[in-house]
């Protein structure tokens, strides 16, 4: 399945409270997008299982470092446009933890 299918189905799940599954999906999609060199979906699938992970347990280290994983990724202006609202999520969660 595309990164981008993946990272769609993790979302539903989310929305039908299934976060176990969905940290799954995640993962999933953050491989495939790793393989298939999907850097939009890469970095907005490491926000996203960051958030989870956060929310589950607000010292996650390995949340802390999926948020700078996306921030660390290559960027040109096409994929600003599509992952901006995500960078900046990550950037607003980072502060919050260093609170």
């Amino acid at each position: 399945m595309r990164a981008s299918s993946l990272l769609h189905k993790a979302v539903l799940l989310l929305r039908h409270g299934d976060p176990g599954r969905a940290e799954t999906v995640l993962r999933a999609a953050i491989a495939s997008a790793d393989r298939d060199g999907d850097a939009g979906t890469r970095v907005t699938a490491r926000c996203c299982l960051a958030e989870l992970l956060l929310a589950r347990d607000r010292r996650s280290a390995e949340a802390v470092r999926l948020l700078h994983a996306c921030l660390a990724v290559r960027r040109d202006a096409d994929l600003d446009d599509v992952v901006g609202d995500d960078l900046r999520r990550a950037r607003r969660l980072l502060a919050d933890l260093a609170r």
